[in-house]
């Protein structure tokens, strides 16, 4: 039985470690995580319940936050995703000691929500503005997310650097559809980098990310993948990104 206990002690150890290796001149002081959780079906309602409330009070109450989406994978039902943003490693810490995030931690205790161990991956963001120090905004239209792990070889690391800079340039500047495209190093092992991606348009947004697909600075992504850049193949996962039902927002406001 997985406990969100250990859920929590893991996030602890990973804030601990999350300046244990010196950022780059690329590298700001923001801390993002991504998060694959398995729900077990039948606590699924109640889990997005309690999710949902942590999410409006985390927007609503913490000015460390600056973002908290949750999506559900687009072919297994039972798979969501987290991505989250904070101004700092200490913003989150205070996340972690909110009464919001201490009830969800309580409900995942009590119950048996999660069909193996949570995946948790804290990064700090590269390539953003030093700017992005205000919350993002939470759009209306059905949008289609991606989070991805990618695994550089280490002596290729500046050109794989380069080369997805100017991929995220490209999507930020000239791709209508495509509403934010974050990437960083992660906080624990060097050289692996995590992303996530946003997209709108049809089709519950998929529409944005196969324009992505069609672009030159995607092209040019897709040839450094030719010259085998990995250690390990990339990671993906696409999904649906949902917001709290009127019922949890309703609760939120109680």
């Amino acid at each position: 039985m997985v406990r969100v206990l250990s859920l929590g002690c893991m996030f602890q150890f990973l804030v601990d470690l999350a300046w244990s290796f010196s950022a780059s001149p690329s590298t700001s002081s923001l801390l993002a995580l991504n998060a694959k959780l398995v729900v077990r079906p039948d606590q699924q309602e109640a889990w997005l319940h309690e999710i949902g409330l942590d999410q409006i009070c985390t927007r609503r109450d913490e000015p460390g936050n600056l973002q908290f989406m949750v999506g559900q994978d687009t072919t297994d039902s039972n798979i969501f995703y987290l991505h989250e943003e904070f101004v700092n490693s200490q913003a989150f810490e205070a996340h972690t000691q909110t009464p919001h995030f201490a009830r969800y931690k309580d409900f995942c205790d009590k119950h048996d929500v999660f069909e193996q161990e949570p995946e948790l991956l804290f990064y700090q963001i590269m390539g953003e503005s030093e700017e992005l120090k205000e919350k993002r905004s939470v759009g209306t239209e059905p949008t289609f997310g991606l989070n991805v792990n990618l695994y550089p070889k280490p002596e290729i690391r500046e050109a794989f650097l380069e080369v997805i800079q100017n991929n995220k340039q490209g999507t930020d500047t000239t791709e209508p559809l495509a509403l934010q495209y974050t990437y960083g190093e992660s906080t624990t092992k060097p050289n692996v980098f995590y992303f996530h991606e946003q997209y709108v348009g049809d089709n519950h947004g998929k529409q944005g990310f196969d324009a992505h697909a069609q672009t030159d600075h995607f092209a040019a992504w897709e040839d450094f993948v030719t010259t085998d850049p990995f250690v390990q193949p990339p990671e993906i996962g696409f999904y649906h990104i949902c917001e709290p039902s009127s019922s949890t927002v309703v609760a939120a406001k109680e």
